[in-house]
């Protein structure tokens, strides 16, 4: 199980980093702006998969202690974390000299909430019913 969590987990960081980039590179070139001295696109997709598989690590020891109940228990721990972690784009000190700083959150907010949809949308296909697939 803990092989399959973390494939699951890489797969889902490098999608939840993809779907990042694309939305940054979006985001920019809407509004005029670029954060990319501070969001680097190395460190976004990093934190991705890290994330991810510090979720992957989360889920296997929350099945050794909760068995039947990790599905649910796992998913409101993750989305709260998802929620505590967007403190830090409010938290962020850009310098005086950066263009349109307020438009910062805009950017980075949104991207702490690709890693767990990416996660829920993949895990289907690594697991059925809280059952490996053969």
């Amino acid at each position: 199980m803990l092989k399959r969590l973390l494939i699951l987990s890489v797969v889902s960081g490098l999608l939840a980093g993809i779907a990042s980039l694309i939305y940054q590179k979006v985001y920019s070139t809407s509004l005029g702006v670029d954060f990319s001295k501070f969001a680097k696109p190395a460190g976004i997709v990093i934190s991705c998969v890290v994330g991810c598989i510090i979720a992957a690590l989360g889920y296997w020891l929350l099945n050794k202690l909760l068995k039947n109940k990790t599905e649910i228990v796992f998913n409101f721990i993750f989305a709260i974390l998802s929620f505590v972690t967007i403190v830090g784009a409010f938290a962020a000190k850009l310098p005086l000299d950066t263009t349109s700083p307020e438009l910062f959150p805009g950017l980075v907010i949104p991207m702490h909430f690709f890693p767990a949809l990416a996660w829920l949308t993949l895990r289907p296909l690594f697991f059925n019913n809280n059952k490996e697939v053969v």
